[in-house]
């Protein structure tokens, strides 16, 4: 008997989740359906665990392949499949156990060709489930179903995402039309998915989340992306000459060339180092000609930030800008952590990135951890001191060491949060920043509980900020009490720093204050973003008070470098206020918390008083003394 479903399922070495999805597939309450699972010469105990699975249920079929990827898998499937429908299902994703009979419902309902419902994405590292509303848009779709691709509002190629295991084909419109997945490395489903949109009759969705998407898996995408750099062009071509076989090219023309460029830059985001030169140079020289890209004026294109970027690479050589982010870590034992925090870069793979870390003398295990990483990534590179420079001296020897455009200064300790980056990256392109600055969240290291920062989250800044070019000169108060004078929850400009001479001072501690009132006084294109970038640890054991207590001569000499960054950009009086007045706000408020630990001596005292009298502009203060954050506390100074 014929059954509902036939299920498609490639699997190549996939221990790890094999059991959890197989699971969810034979528990489906639609219970009429055939199990054909093509082990792509895997290389693990999958196929044993097929065969396990198969001995305990017979709708289960285990057909094995030499290694030919997922591609030539599900085409194995497809060919060998009996069912009135066909799902193509990924062998590290899990599914709803009503998924399949929900589909059918609605396919048979609508009569239509194929279906398409809602998924998510678990994400693996926290074990939480994330939201994922662009994979069905239907904003570009019709208020009513069935429907067929010329019933579609905007790019017929934006709609769904060009992966097949979220949907449901009738299998007799799959033969009838000859529809077939590309048999490469990558981008293998696009031409299938895509193909069954402009010739299907009756498409239909539904909004019930019924997959979820496996995410942040310890694999690294990049490196599958970089072996195979050029799967996605043949993927595109083949879609082109699919639409002119048909005689519907000149009808989606504009719809397929701005699809294109779209999938041309997310794929040249996706690799490093070499592959990302080779892939720039063939888009740049032949592939965008190639694909009706070149020519085409800023209005052709539906999205203006893709056509800057494809404009971009026409004006510039690869070697310009061999990766779009570099991330600098200082490292100092931080074997705790590391992992946790490079795991949250590795895991964005929409942009073309490189990480540099910087260790300073470490005397745990952080180096080999390093150099592990370095290993299996090629865009990790570690950088070692010959001796303890600290953390603002080793960002700088990342920053010279750094190759990208824009630049990220991460501390050991923290996580970069998912998706961030590529959107405040084309942020900073598209409006040509020196730097943008962005929200961040705070975690208690002890309990994991979440900390209220107002710097951090800018809560006292209005979101009307958002994304307008900002004026240091003008408006100091707000950088230097709205935002947090950290490095790390923005990115920089690699040339501006460069080109201004702006480093991290050479301190123990307070080594990036001056740094980011350096960028605000040079900056001439600023903005700010409310956008979630990093997760930071605080509460690190190991007390900070006791660090500042031994090292407080940082405050002062941090307050002697504002002073010089004022008097060599000769700034105004009113800038010169609220740099040195927030220097010493800060100054006078970690003495205090020294003073409330019982930390404090008559020593340090002494120091502050002496410091205070002899560099400290009190004319100054005195005569803005309403407007000064730290004057009531000028008793303790002895000044």
């Amino acid at each position: 008997m014929q059954p509902v479903v036939s299920v498609i399922m490639p699997v190549y070495n996939g221990h790890d989740h094999l059991r959890e999805c197989l699971d969810s597939v034979i528990s489906q309450t639609l219970k009429d359906i055939e199990i054909i699972c093509v082990d792509d010469g895997s290389q693990d105990d999958s196929l044993s665990i097929l065969d396990e699975y198969a001995k305990k249920d017979s709708r289960i079929r285990v057909i094995p392949q030499e290694n030919g990827g997922a591609g030539k898998a599900r085409n194995t499937g497809l060919r060998a499949s009996r069912g009135r429908y066909l799902s193509f299902l990924d062998s590290d994703d899990f599914f709803e156990p009503d998924m399949l009979e929900k589909a059918v419902a609605r396919i048979e309902k609508d009569r239509a060709d194929f279906v398409v419902f809602r998924c998510d994405q678990y994400m693996e590292d926290t074990g939480k489930f994330k939201g994922a509303k662009y994979t069905l848009k239907t904003e570009k779709l019709p208020p009513y179903t069935p429907f067929t691709f010329r019933n579609m509002t905007g790019n017929v190629f934006r709609a769904f995402i060009g992966w097949a295991w979220d949907k449901l084909y009738d299998r007799e419109f799959v033969l009838r039309n000859h529809l077939y997945f590309q048999e490469q490395r990558t981008s293998n489903d696009l031409l299938f998915v895509f193909s069954a949109i402009v010739c299907a009759e009756r498409i239909s969705y539904f909004e019930d989340v019924l997959a979820h998407q496996r995410r942040n898996n310890t694999v690294s995408l990049s490196n599958t992306r970089s072996k195979s750099w050029d799967c996605f062009y043949h993927a595109l071509c083949a879609l082109r000459d699919f639409l002119k076989e048909k005689g519907i090219y000149e009808e989606l023309e504009r719809d397929f060339i701005n699809y294109a460029v779209h999938f041309c830059l997310i794929s040249l985001g996706a690799v490093g180092g070499e592959p990302y030169v080779l892939l720039y140079n063939k888009l740049k020289n032949e592939w965008f000609e190639d694909l009706g890209i070149l020519g085409k004026d800023r209005d052709y294109f539906y999205e203006v930030k893709e056509y800057l970027q494809y404009a971009e690479i026409m004006e510039r050589e690869a070697e310009d800008y061999p990766v779009k982010i570099s991330v600098v870590i200082p490292v100092h034992n931080a074997r705790k952590y590391i992992k946790q925090c490079l795991d949250s870069i590795l895991k964005e793979n929409n942009l073309g990135m490189e990480i540099i870390c910087v260790d300073d003398c470490s005397t745990d295990d952080t180096v080999r951890i390093l150099r592990e990483y370095a290993r299996k990534h090629p865009n990790v590179r570690v950088l070692q001191n010959k001796t303890n420079m600290y953390a603002g001296a080793s960002r700088n020897r990342g920053m010279l060491a750094a190759r990208g455009r824009y630049i990220h200064f991460l501390d050991s300790d923290d996580c970069v949060l998912p998706g961030a980056y590529e959107k405040i990256y084309n942020t900073a392109v598209l409006h040509d920043l020196d730097w943008i600055k962005t929200t961040a969240t705070a975690f208690n290291d002890k309990d994991g509980s979440a900390i209220e920062n107002p710097r951090y989250s800018m809560k006292t800044l209005d979101k009307s900020f958002d994304e307008k070019l900002l004026n240091f000169n003008t408006s100091p108060a707000m950088f230097l009490g709205g935002m947090s004078l950290v490095p790390w929850n923005a990115i920089y400009k690699r040339s501006f720093l460069l080109e201004n001479n702006i480093r991290f001072n050479h301190l123990f501690c307070v080594n990036d204050r001056s740094f980011f009132v350096e960028t605000c006084v040079k900056g001439k294109r600023m903005m700010l973003i409310h956008q979630d970038f990093v997760s930071h640890r605080m509460n690190v054991e190991g007390s900070l008070v006791a660090k500042r207590l031994d090292h407080f001569d940082c405050q002062f000499e941090s307050y002697k470098i504002m002073k010089k960054i004022c008097d060599d950009n000769q700034v105004n009086d009113t800038v010169r206020f609220r740099i040195l007045d927030a220097e010493m706000y800060d100054l006078i408020g970690w003495y205090r918390k020294i003073t409330e630990d019982e930390a404090s001596s008559e020593e340090l005292k002494q120091n502050l008083h002496d410091f205070t009298v002899g560099n400290v502009d009190m004319g100054m203060f005195e005569a803005r003394e309403a407007d000064s954050q730290w004057m009531q506390y000028r008793s303790l100074t002895g000044a």
